[in-house]
């Protein structure tokens, strides 16, 4: 059964990062798994800050990943920015008949965009937006419709 845990100012806590990190495997390169570690300890403290929402993404007992969301603007158009998405490691890559026959990070981005296209009329949003890390990431989002901002590293799926 998919389901989807939802943190919140209102329901969140100062060991928030703890709580999380201990339902996630980061990398295996020590390096990147601190790089993980020192994000979502950020991204905890956005949410504890009432900035951001963070969607835990749980399959039967198994947490994949989560996204983090907040409402921004890119050049003065109201939009949803994925502050951060991240995948358990033993799940990254990996396609899971649970989820449709898609991978974690694809549905958590999906996941976004339905959650965009329903507050969208309530706040005029035009845009889901992300920052991609690097260029291999760059190139997995514009497979699903993502389209860069021109003179920006920001991409945007419009709604």
């Amino acid at each position: 059964m998919i389901e989807f845990k939802k943190y919140t100012a209102k329901n969140s806590h100062y060991q928030l990062h703890r709580e999380i990190l201990s339902t996630l495997k980061l990398s295996l390169n020590m390096e990147q798994a601190q790089r993980e570690n020192i994000f979502i300890k950020d991204i905890c403290n956005r949410v504890l800050k009432s900035n951001t929402v963070i969607y835990m993404l749980r399959y039967g007992e198994k947490t994949l990943g989560f996204i983090a969301l907040s409402v921004s603007s890119i050049d003065s158009f109201p939009s949803l920015q994925v502050d951060y998405l991240f995948v358990d490691s033993t799940y990254r890559g990996v396609v899971l008949e649970g989820l449709e026959d898609t991978k974690s990070s694809i549905y958590l981005i999906e996941f976004a965009i339905e959650i965009a296209k329903e507050i969208q009329d309530q706040v005029g949003l035009r845009y889901l937006v992300l920052l991609p890390d690097d260029k291999r990431l760059e190139k997995i989002y514009q497979e699903i419709g993502f389209l860069k901002f021109p003179k920006k590293d920001w991409m945007f799926f419009k709604l």
